[in-house]
C-alpha cells in the first residue's frame, strides 16, 4: 500500500511540475504580449518558507544568465547578492520592512552587476500576497523592470542641469558670482542681517583703465586679467564673503558684519594680492573703489549706488585708491 500511495505522490508531483511549467509559459507570453512596457523583464514569485523564486528569464537575461547558468532552483539570494554594495543595505532594509508588514509594498530601485560585470539598474516592485496565521510572509509576488537606459538619460540631464545651473551661477572668467547670482546672494544677506539687527559692507570697484588694456593689448590679455583679477579677490576674501563680477571690469564684494575700516583692509589684501600676480608685457593693473555699509541706506540699490559715488570719487581723485567716506 505504502508503495502504491508513493508511486500516486510522485505522479501527482509530475502533474503539478507540468502544471507549473505550462502556467509559467503563460504568464511570461503575457508578460512580453499584454505589459509592453519598456524594460519589462516580467513577474516574479517567491515562495518565502521554501526561497524559491519563479521568474520570467527576462530577469536573469538582462544581466548575462541564460537558463544553463541557473541553478536548479534559484532563491533570492541569486539576484540580491549581485547588488551594488552602496546599495544593498537599503534595498534589503525596505524588503525586511515590507516582510514585517510595516510598509504596504516592497518597492526599490538598485544597481545589479551582470555576468560580465557591468553594472544594470533595475527597478523592483512586490508585496507578499499570503501570510500564515501569526502574520508571518508565504508567498509574494512582483514585477521588475530593467530601467538602466532610462536612469542613464537622467543622470545625464541631471549632470547638463547642473552645468548649466553652475554657468548661471559663475562667471566663466573670474569664477566669481556672476550678476544673476550676485545680486540674489546679497538679496538673502540683506533680509537676514535686517531681521537679526545686524549689518553688512559693500565693496565696489573696478579695474583703473581697463579699456587702454584692451585696446592696447587685445580683449585676450583683458581677459586674462580679469581672470586673475578673480583669482586676487578669491585670495583675499573670506569664505563668509560675498564675491561677484558686477559687469565688464567691475567688482562687487558684500562683506557681513564687516565695519568699512575692515572692508577697507580687505580691499587693500586685493591689491597686494593683484601686485603679486606676474602680469606679462609690464602691466601692473590697479583698482579704484568705494566702501559703504548697510547702515547708510534702506535699500541694497541705494547701497550699491552710494559705493558707486565713492567709487566714483576714487577715480576723479587719481585712482588706485578706496573711498570710504564721500
Amino acid at each position: 500500500m505504502m508503495d502504491e500511495r508513493y508511486e500516486e505522490l510522485l505522479k501527482e508531483n509530475a502533474a503539478l511540475k507540468r502544471l507549473n511549467k505550462e502556467l509559467s509559459a503563460q504568464i511570461y507570453k503575457e508578460d512580453v504580449t499584454q505589459y509592453p512596457w519598456m524594460g519589462n523583464l516580467g513577474h516574479w514569485y517567491w515562495d518565502f518558507p521554501e526561497n524559491k523564486v519563479t521568474f520570467n528569464p527576462l530577469k536573469a537575461e538582462a544581466i548575462g544568465y541564460r537558463k544553463e547558468h541557473l541553478p536548479e532552483e534559484v532563491g533570492f539570494e541569486f539576484f540580491t547578492e549581485k547588488i551594488h554594495p552602496e546599495d544593498y543595505e537599503d534595498v534589503m532594509d525596505q524588503m525586511r520592512a515590507h516582510l514585517r508588514g510595516e510598509v504596504p509594498v516592497w518597492e526599490v530601485k538598485y544597481r545589479i552587476q551582470a555576468k560580465d560585470g557591468t553594472w544594470k539598474t533595475f527597478y523592483d516592485r512586490g508585496k507578499v500576497t499570503q501570510r500564515n496565521a501569526e502574520n508571518k510572509p508565504l508567498f509574494l509576488s512582483g514585477i521588475v523592470f530593467d530601467i538602466t537606459e532610462s536612469e542613464r538619460s537622467l543622470q545625464e540631464e541631471i549632470k547638463k542641469s547642473r552645468y548649466w545651473q553652475n554657468q548661471a551661477q559663475y562667471d566663466h572668467l573670474t569664477q566669481l558670482y556672476s550678476r544673476y547670482e550676485l545680486e540674489r546672494q546679497i538679496k538673502i544677506l540683506d533680509e537676514s542681517t535686517r531681521k537679526s539687527d545686524s549689518f553688512y559692507t559693500f565693496l565696489l570697484f573696478d579695474i583703473d583703465c581697463f579699456k587702454n588694456i584692451n585696446d592696447t593689448h587685445g580683449h585676450l590679455m583683458g581677459d586674462y586679467v580679469l581672470s586673475q583679477m578673480g583669482v586676487a579677490i578669491t585670495n583675499a576674501c573670506r569664505s563668509s564673503d560675498i564675491t561677484g563680477r558686477y559687469g565688464g571690469d567691475e567688482f562687487l564684494i558684500a562683506l557681513p558684519e564687516t565695519t568699512k575700516e575692515q572692508a577697507l583692509n580687505i580691499a587693500r589684501r586685493i591689491q597686494s594680492e593683484l601686485k603679486n600676480i606676474p602680469f606679462p608685457s609690464g602691466l601692473k593693473p590697479s583698482i579704484s573703489g568705494g566702501i559703504a555699509t548697510s547702515a547708510e541706506a534702506s535699500e541694497i540699490q541705494k547701497l550699491i549706488s552710494l559705493a558707486d559715488e565713492r567709487l566714483y570719487l576714487a577715480k576723479k581723485n587719481g585712482r588706485s585708491q578706496i573711498v570710504i567716506v564721500s
